[in-house]
């Protein structure tokens, strides 16, 4: 029987942004936030009160020191953050006149997560396991990734997968399918935004994420598209059963770095403290993606001695649709959370 909530397994980067808006120059400065995909997600979900664990690994070097501690700060379980004899994998963000530009350094550090020798184990004591499809490609961990998800679905552990497709980690769109293909056949949940069905040369539809599940499959999908609707459809025996659209509030945010990964560590939440409803669902989701608004009114009212999700994402929600603000990357940190939450 799953006793705990959430885990979440995958990577985890220093992420670089400039201090101001202006170009990259000799002399600029920067500040730093922890980063990737899965920790970003697993520290949405501990933020709004759901006990999550992560796997991933962190360099020796003085970055990946920092990174340590800052977690080992926060209310997220690091008992499988494996340190790794190796640097600290960087991204640097710079903003450009229509779009922004991510460079990473990811060759030859500790990117992605340590295989765990016995997956069944691991997972078994939770409700979730959570996959990524960043590290999905041969080269970083798709066998340990097809290893949990079968695991977890061998062990009545509910899997999500968030797609995740990067052109660059890929040789073909076909390569990148198979190996979602792979994995989504154990999964319970699936967060997939129209860029990744693009990578995988599919339609950016339900009929495009139907593709990839096979014939008999049944499990809720999530497709995000930015600031436009995001459809959210459960699927039974390989047939959409229900459909639902859900468009995010309107917020003007200074990088949208990190919008699918609240969105998934939100949904998560709700979903281990008893949300079903598809609508509702999909609405936390967004608020949470849309920004700090969401985040800063849930951390004050979890400060403020409330736990119940449901009320904590009505605040959230509401906070959330009427702001409009300019904001940079999500961190706890700026409302003093850590402390706050442990």
């Amino acid at each position: 029987m799953s006793t705990q909530g959430v885990l979440v397994v995958g990577d985890a980067t220093i992420d670089l942004y400039p201090t101001d808006a202006t170009s990259i120059t000799p002399g600029s400065r920067f500040e730093w936030h922890i980063g990737g995909t899965a920790t970003n997600v697993a520290r949405w979900a501990a933020s709004l009160g759901s006990e999550t664990g992560l796997v991933t690994n962190i360099g020796t070097d003085i970055m990946g020191e920092m990174a340590a501690q800052h977690l080992a700060e926060s209310p997220v379980d690091t008992t499988h953050v494996t340190r790794v004899d190796a640097t600290s994998p960087l991204t640097l963000y710079a903003a450009t006149e229509d779009d922004e530009h991510w460079t990473a350094w990811i060759a030859g550090s500790c990117y992605g997560f340590t295989p765990p020798a016995d997956p069944a184990t691991l997972v078994s004591p939770y409700e979730w396991v959570h996959l990524e499809g960043v590290t999905l490609p041969a080269d970083v961990n798709q066998t340990a990734v097809r290893r949990l998800a079968e695991a977890a679905a061998a062990a009545g552990t509910n899997v999500s997968f968030d797609l995740n497709g990067r052109t660059t980690q890929w040789p073909t769109p076909d390569a990148y399918r198979q190996a979602l293909q792979d994995v989504l056949q154990y999964c319970d949940l699936v967060f997939a935004g129209t860029d990744d069905l693009a990578v995988a040369g599919i339609d950016r539809t339900p009929a495009g994420v139907l593709e990839l599940l096979p014939p008999n499959h049944s499990a809720t999908a999530f497709i995000t598209d930015g600031p436009a609707e995001t459809t959210a459809m459960i699927v039974a025996d390989g047939e959409v059963i229900e459909q639902v659209t859900a468009t995010p509030p309107t917020a003007s945010v200074a990088t949208t770095a990190g919008a699918g990964d609240a969105f998934a560590g939100a949904v998560l939440a709700a979903r281990h403290s008893g949300i079903s409803d598809l609508k509702e669902l999909a609405t936390i989701g967004n608020t949470a993606g849309a920004g700090d608004a969401f985040a800063g009114a849930v951390l004050a009212a979890r400060h403020s001695g409330i736990s119940d999700l449901k009320e904590l994402a009505t605040i959230g929600n509401t906070a959330g649709a009427a702001a409009v603000s300019t904001v940079g990357p999500f961190d706890t940190d700026r409302f003093g959370a850590m402390d706050r939450l442990r």
